[in-house]
């Protein structure tokens, strides 16, 4: 039994749901699909009596449609049921949905006690004079919203704990780069101005081997000094300048700053009509960048990668794929994670790193992949 099934069923416990609460919402399927719409009018007044409630539409023309439709199919599932483990996920990823887009905890309960009255009237206007099947009917009403209500504080409740937890890492992190800035930078520069000192005389100019060693060790200090470059701006991000940016001119410009292997393919296929995004360019541009170079070396030597960009629902999907080997499951799932890599060789800075610059412009990042079909990376930015 998976985690969100389990608390599902203990919630069902704490309220008393039983058999014959399903059977009691099942009655009230038909009056509520002939009266949805009553429900819809009261729900888009509640919203658009409160200016923040409608500042969540980015898009009203398409998203406020889309969600009438949703509400319909949320009220016919309440009443229908199953009330299994694919119902846990469902009120589970609505809840998420409400986090992803910042909707207000205090909205979200306004419109379950909507929900609620209007189920409460459709009890006594079904049921009538019989005050008994009324009592029960409320009673399943009441004990199924609880259930809901309860489930999607949980995901704020998550979201909190994981933002708490981000950001107890991002402070360690701040404190383990500002001491190895400290400590490292001039052993560091000492190190590179040495080698360079040395490279300098004709005995060593004449030594292929020594040539190699200094080679060798200048490029060591500039990767050492790169990582801990990328330590200082991970915890020393800026807050983003937001505004209208093309976003092909963003795909354009990563992908001139990204060296392509001898035999690689980068193909960018873009809608024409593609709408500017609302975000800061200078930290979106580094997080492709992130994104195309991971997928530079996630390939073999005959790399196939390609920046698909399309509008969908109120907003922009950029996605990177490559033709690389694949991440494993129990390692796709910690990809975000500060310093983890699935390379020996890797920081694991990269992609922390755009996720919080992704989050700072209100978008979403998420990785996809399948060992041996390759990686997709796909970046979400609000119109």
């Amino acid at each position: 039994m998976s985690e969100s099934e389990s608390r599902f069923e203990a919630l069902k416990r704490y309220v008393g749901f039983t058999a014959t609460d399903e059977l009691e919402l099942a009655a009230l399927q038909g009056p509520a699909a002939a009266g949805v719409e009553s429900l819809l009018d009261e729900f888009y007044e509640e919203i658009d009596r409160h200016e923040s409630a409608r500042a969540v539409f980015t898009d009203p023309e398409v998203q406020r449609p889309r969600l009438r439709g949703t509400l319909v199919q949320w009220v016919a599932a309440l009443l229908k049921g199953p009330y299994d483990a694919d119902y846990a996920e469902r009120v589970e990823a609505i809840g998420h949905a409400h986090v992803r887009v910042s909707l207000p905890q205090q909205y979200m309960l306004t419109a379950m006690n909507i929900v609620r009255r209007w189920l409460n009237d459709l009890c006594f206007e079904t049921h009538g004079d019989d005050l008994a099947r009324v009592r029960r009917a409320l009673k399943a009403v009441d004990r199924i919203l609880d259930i809901e209500l309860a489930t999607m504080l949980g995901t704020y409740r998550d979201d909190l704990v994981s933002r708490m937890q981000r950001q107890e890492r991002l402070a360690t992190i701040g404190e383990l780069s500002a001491g190895i800035h400290h400590e490292l930078k001039n052993p560091l520069a000492a190190i590179g101005a040495s080698a360079f000192t040395l490279s300098e005389r004709r005995a060593v100019r004449a030594d292929p081997r020594a040539n190699e060693m200094l080679g060798t060790i200048q490029s060591n200090v500039d990767k050492s000094t790169e990582i801990i470059g990328d330590l200082l701006s991970f915890t020393r991000l800026k807050e983003p300048v937001v505004a209208a940016t093309p976003a092909d001119q963003l795909v354009d410009r990563a992908a001139a700053r990204v060296r392509m292997p001898r035999g690689y393919r980068l193909t960018i296929d873009l809608d024409p009509e593609l709408p500017p995004v609302r975000a800061d360019a200078a930290q979106i541009e580094q997080v492709l960048v992130n994104l195309l170079e991971n997928a530079v070396e996630a390939c073999g030597s005959r790399g196939r990668i390609r920046v698909l960009g399309r509008r969908m629902n109120g907003s922009v999907q950029l996605s990177v794929h490559d033709n690389g080997e694949g991440i494993e499951a129990v390692e796709l799932r910690r990809v975000f994670e500060p310093l983890f890599s699935t390379r020996p060789d890797g920081v694991g800075l990269g992609l922390s790193l755009s996720r919080h610059l992704v989050h700072a412009n209100t978008g979403e990042i998420a990785l996809t992949s399948e060992r041996g079909e390759g990686t997709t990376a796909t970046v979400t930015l609000p119109l």
